[in-house]
């Protein structure tokens, strides 16, 4: 018979399991990895893994789950460093994008692999969630003060969109002839900016759709 475990336990394991896992997606990438290729990795039998995730999509959710709530904790760290806006929006510039040099794989994780809505547990849509809201809070605030004009959250999809794309590029080695990550993220930020900012020529930058905020810093 199965030894019964605590609860304590129960998470002991399963951050052991998320920690192999994780570890075989950044070596491997998400389709090599299996419950049996990772239950190997722990030196246990593929029966002892289905103990705690009944199938690979469920390890996933719970890893993404795990992914997500680690970015969260950076950005809101970098929110809560200060109370001026402008000090604010670098340093979560600063802290997306130290969060993709350091955990390129759980980047990717997060926005390059995807399933149906349906399919996902609700502690990875709550994560999912929080994870959404801490990249356009900041720009609701430079609007809330007047800063820029425009949608907040289509303002910060912009950006988000930017600093993703300079991100990925960098992953894949295709800004190596080109000028630097800190110039090119700098002016593109510069360039967005310049069409929502208070009194700027361009105008307000709005929408009535529903889009996904983001990141990228003045």
């Amino acid at each position: 018979m199965a030894m019964l475990l605590t609860e304590a336990q129960l998470c002991e394991v399963r951050d052991r399991i998320l920690r192999i896992a994780e570890q075989q997606i950044a070596l491997h990438g998400v389709n090599a990895v299996s419950l049996r290729s990772i239950a190997s990795a722990m030196g246990w039998t593929a029966a002892s893994l289905y103990r705690y995730f009944s199938n690979k999509a469920q390890l996933l959710d719970y890893v993404r789950t795990a992914v997500n709530n680690r970015f969260s904790d950076a950005i809101e760290a970098a929110y809560a460093s200060s109370d001026d806006v402008w000090q604010r929006s670098r340093a979560i510039g600063d802290a997306y994008i130290d969060f993709a040099i350091r955990e390129p794989a759980a980047y990717q994780l997060m926005f390059a692999y995807e399933a149906e809505d349906c399919d996902k547990t609700s502690e990875l849509k709550q994560a999912e969630h929080r994870s959404k809201q801490t990249l356009t809070r900041y720009v609701r605030d430079l609007v809330n003060d007047g800063v820029l004009d425009g949608d907040p959250e289509l303002i910060a999809h912009a950006w988000w969109a930017a600093m993703h794309g300079l991100i990925v590029l960098r992953m894949s080695g295709k800004l190596e002839d080109s000028p630097p990550f800190d110039l090119l993220r700098q002016a593109a930020a510069r360039m967005i900016m310049r069409g929502v900012r208070t009194g700027g020529g361009a105008g307000p930058l709005q929408t009535t759709a529903p889009s996904y905020g983001a990141s990228i810093i003045r």
